[in-house]
C-alpha cells in the first residue's frame, strides 16, 4: 500500500506580508525537492493588505 501523505509540511504563518509571501512561495516553487514530497501550508491572521 502507497502512503500519500506528505514527507515534508511547510507551514507559513503570515500577517500583512503580502510581498514576503510571494517570495517565500516563489523560492519554494523554484526549489528541487520533488513536488510529490512536500506541503505547504499558508496561515493568514487576517491580513489587510491583500494578502490570500
Amino acid at each position: 500500500m502507497s502512503n500519500n501523505n506528505p514527507l515534508v509540511s511547510v507551514i507559513i504563518v503570515t500577517y500583512n506580508r503580502i510581498n514576503v509571501l510571494k517570495n517565500c512561495l516563489e523560492a519554494i516553487k523554484n526549489q528541487t525537492f520533488s513536488k510529490d514530497l512536500y506541503e505547504v501550508i499558508v496561515v493568514d491572521d487576517g491580513s489587510t493588505d491583500g494578502t490570500k
